[in-house]
């Protein structure tokens, strides 16, 4: 059951639930609104902002419960949730390719099938199956859960050792990055050459930093508010908007003769330039009270509930965008037809969400994992 207002900070639950519609947009090719997500006014989107929050939603979950003598029922726990994620993300697999095989025989469109990379898998059913399901193969925009589980397989670990010294975990966590990103180590693809397109050696990072953040908090400490640093971040945002808006991109190279893993604009291995912008954008966010606050929605916004059943939105998100670029193949790209399909698909999301909400209400009353309590769920006070 949904917890009462006064109990529960909905700032978690809304930036999540935007993380999740921006995505979904994102995921749409071809349509308008796709140039006014945050990928077109900075070196990250909203992928690292999903992880991170991730990882806040973690040590919400479990770290505050951990003390030194139940990690054996945290383990179970954050291991049965990566269970959930891997049965996730193979009905979504699968589920995509359904939808674009139904498009394709509806409208005699056997190039639907050659889309988002599944035919690697498809032009051998045998091995591509078995690739499929052992992650040796992610179709395009089906490849985010598989990291993701491979985090929550290694909560045990960030939980044990961030109680014995968050400074050292970070130590090490930034030593996984840079030798990941440096010499490009990851798991590897079975069907093509390669790595998962979502390195999770290398964005453990970002999950591993809004754990810690969030531990740190949680003993009655503050993240923010330093001028020096509010205003170096502040001119990170502005050069970075300036950077992709203008496209100098296209035409100068910011390397400085520094290390790729640093210099980079590299998802799969999230270089320096996208981890720096989301982690300026965070402390941007969590020195201003004023901002912050501005996502404390009520209980029943329809950012609140989505925002409460993140991985039920993100799969059907995921269906409704695979749907929507069939869709539009098939129909040709008008931008009124485009925009009604974003349109649409969002309406189903927030009916989901909705749905779910009064599902859940017919429980017995239990404690969500994870519900965001209190006035410091955003990594800031106040």
């Amino acid at each position: 059951m949904t917890m009462p207002a006064k109990a529960r900070d909905t700032r978690l639950d809304v930036l999540r639930a935007i993380a999740l519609l921006m995505i979904f947009v994102d995921h749409v090719p071809g349509q308008p609104l796709e140039n006014w997500t945050l990928r077109n006014f900075g070196f990250s989107d909203a992928s690292e902002i999903f992880v991170l929050i991730s990882g806040i939603a973690v040590a919400l979950a479990y770290g505050r419960k951990y003390d030194m003598t139940n990690l054996t029922d945290l383990t179970r726990k954050a291991w049965r949730r990566a269970g959930t994620l891997f049965g996730a993300h193979l009905f979504a697999t699968f589920a995509t390719i359904a939808v674009f095989g139904v498009f394709a025989l509806a409208a005699t469109r056997p190039f639907l099938m050659r889309q988002i990379d599944m035919w690697p898998a498809l032009s051998d059913p045998a091995r591509g199956v078995f690739a499929l399901v052992t992650l040796g193969h992610q179709i395009g925009y089906n490849n985010i859960l598989p990291m993701y589980m491979v985090l929550m397989l290694m909560v045990p670990a960030i939980i044990w050792a961030e109680r014995r010294s968050p400074v050292l975990l970070l130590a090490v966590s930034i030593a996984l990055w840079a030798i990941a990103g440096t010499w490009r180590i990851g798991p590897p693809r079975m069907l093509e050459p390669g790595i998962w397109f979502f390195n999770p050696l290398s964005w453990q990072l970002i999950f591993v930093i809004g754990y810690v953040g969030m531990r740190h908090v949680s003993r009655g400490r503050k993240l923010g508010g330093n001028p020096v640093l509010f205003a170096v971040a502040l001119a990170y945002l502005v050069f970075a908007c300036v950077w992709i808006v203008d496209g100098l991109g296209a035409r100068n190279d910011l390397t400085f003769g520094l290390p790729y893993v640093l210099t980079g604009s590299d998802k799969t291995f999230l270089t320096g330039w996208r981890l720096l912008h989301v982690l300026a954008m965070t402390y941007v966010f969590i020195s201003l009270p004023a901002v912050s606050n501005l996502v404390r929605l009520p209980l029943a916004n329809p950012l609140s509930v989505i925002g409460r059943h993140g991985l039920s939105i993100f799969v059907a998100g995921t269906l409704l965008s695979v749907a929507a670029q069939a869709a539009m193949m098939v129909a040709g790209n008008n931008v009124l037809f485009s925009l009604a399909l974003i349109a649409a698909g969002v309406q189903v999301q927030i009916a989901l969400a909705y749905v779910l909400d009064w599902r859940d209400a017919r429980k017995p009353a239990v404690k969500r994992p994870g519900t965001p309590v209190g006035p410091s769920t955003v990594l800031i006070s106040g």
